[in-house]
């Protein structure tokens, strides 16, 4: 557990393929996520901001198979799927 030096804790680990996932250590939320197959990026939960990232994403991943609660909006971003789930669809 990393803790942060503002009185909130980051818990990571590493996953089976090198992945590195981070969650709040106090109440489970998932954070962050970097991976080995994206290297230099840190992939953020969008539902733990408060505010406006202030940048826009790139592309829609897993867009072939949303949840039924959360289908994907039709605003003109590159659509990815397929067993790797960035594959252009």
């Amino acid at each position: 557990m990393l803790d942060t030096g503002d009185g909130d804790a980051l818990a990571s680990w590493r996953t089976p393929t090198e992945a590195k996932r981070s969650i709040c250590a106090r109440c489970g939320s998932p954070l962050f996520f970097r991976a080995p197959r994206w290297d230099g990026e840190v992939h953020v939960a969008v539902a733990a901001l408060d505010d406006d990232p202030g940048k826009l994403p790139g592309a829609r991943v897993y867009a072939d198979r949303p949840p039924a609660w959360l289908p994907v909006p039709e605003d003109g971003l590159p659509r990815r799927g397929g067993e790797d789930g960035v594959s252009p669809l």
